[in-house]
This record gives structure tokens, sequence and C-alpha cells, in this order.
């Protein structure tokens, strides 16, 4: 067969290369606009690692998270303006995001943010109720009061007992997440603590956890909610659905309540 005779086969091939090349590059480029960007509260880290994970394996798609104290996300957003998923540690913070006209579309509780007492081990103050905390001598870390939920919460709780001016002599530290209290307890920086009851779940054999009177706590819902700036909002739909079927029993597998 002489090359005058290839060149329309060779042609064909060319053109059939071409076609599936850029079919090929057409599904690798909708596969990669497949990301959602969320905002997190830092308490919430592991079980919403877990969910992202286990989302992008199931769907393909990615699901990219900046996780901080609820008061900076806001700060973050107001800032930027851009994302998909909005989750910060409680109703305060979904409510002012609301009121801003950041948020699209909002479900839940996934779970709750139920606030405890933690002392080092042996509770050397002898501390037994949250109205302990208001006694002379007491040692107080606690999550930032304006920037965090169980801080938000422990403060409302305060309050409706009269003692939040008493307590408030007492903070040694107020900190950036819950997390650090644990860290300042377990470490002898204070003689008390508030933070979230998963926050105890790995280390009750370093500290004492005294439960708060459930007709006095105030108990927060963890929502979830789509921004009004998604690219995407279909897709941010699906993945906050996925949050609400199978969020739960991730957040239970780290300590979290849910149930009131």
């Amino acid at each position: 067969m002489n090359k005058l005779k290839l060149m329309p086969i060779l042609i064909i091939c060319i053109g059939i290369f071409l076609i599936f090349g850029c079919v090929n590059n057409v599904e690798q480029k909708s596969e990669e606009q497949k990301k959602l960007f969320a905002y997190v509260g830092a308490n919430l880290k592991n079980p919403v690692s877990d969910l992202a994970e286990t989302y992008e394996q199931e769907t393909g798609v990615k699901v990219e998270v900046t996780f901080n104290n609820s008061g900076a996300l806001l700060s973050q957003l107001e800032t930027m303006k851009k994302g998909d998923i909005y989750m910060p540690g409680g109703m305060t913070f979904v409510e002012a995001a609301k009121q801003k006209g950041h948020l699209e579309k909002v479900v839940g509780p996934i779970a709750y943010h139920t606030p405890v007492i933690i002392t080092p081990k042996g509770n050397p103050q002898k501390i037994t109720t949250i109205e302990d905390l208001a006694k002379e001598g007491v040692k107080l870390v606690i999550p930032d009061i304006n920037a965090t939920a169980i801080g938000k919460t422990a403060m409302k709780t305060f309050k409706k007992l009269g003692i939040a001016e008493a307590v408030e002599k007492n903070i040694l530290a107020n900190v950036e997440t819950p997390a650090k209290v644990l860290a300042a307890i377990t470490m002898g920086q204070g003689n008390a603590g508030i933070v979230e009851y998963s926050n105890t779940y790995k280390d009750r054999e370093k500290i004492e956890v005294i439960e708060i009177d459930p007709k006095v706590n105030e108990i927060d819902e963890i929502p979830i909610a789509v921004l009004k700036y998604s690219a995407d909002k279909e897709a941010a739909a699906a993945f906050i659905e996925y949050v609400r079927e199978e969020g739960p029993a991730v957040f239970e597998k780290y300590g979290f309540k849910t149930k009131k």
C-alpha cells in the first residue's frame, strides 16, 4: 500500500485520538472542578475530617476545610466572601452569619456542644457544681467567651445563675479552643476548666470530669450550612445532606452527644 493511500487512514486515526484526548481532558477538568471549601469549627476537626475523607472516597468530590475557632471563622468568611460550607461550633455563630446574609440553607443539628467542667486528677479544689467556679481561689481556664461556642454558652450559664462577675474574677486564661483548655489543665496551669464533652473522651485518666446540671447547662446545637457564595450550590447541598445523614454516628464516635 503506497503512502498516498495511507494518508486518509492516518488522518482518521489522528482525529480519533484527538477527539478522545479532548474528551479525557474535559472529564479530567470536570473532576478537578468538583471541590468544595468549608469553614469548620476547630473543635469539630476529627469528625468533619472523617466525613470529608469518606465523602471524597464515595463521590470523588473533595472537601477542603479550614479549621479555626468560630469567631475567627466568621471574620474570615466576612472578609473573603467565598466558599461553600459553613459549620461553626454553635447556633450563635450560625445566626450571626444568617443575619448578615451569608447563608443559603441550614440543616441540623448534627450533634450538640455540651459544656462540662474539668479539673486536674484528684480535683484539689473539690469542685462538684458549676457554682463552685465562683468560689475564691479557683483558677479557671476557659475557651474565649467571645470567639468560641463553648465560651459563649458557658457565659450564658454563669449569667443565668448570677455568678458571671465572680467567675470572671477567677478566670486565669481565655484560650482559643477547648482543646487548649484541656492541655492547660493537664499541665497544671489552672485548677478548673470548661470544655466540650467530647474533649474529655480520650483523656479521662488525666482529669476529673464534672457534668453540669442539665437544668442549668446551656447546650448548643451544631448545624451545617450552605453559603450563598457557593459556585456549586447543588454539590454543597449534597454534602450537607450527607453530613445530616451520616454525621451523628461519626460525631458519636468522637465523643460528641447527639441527643440533649
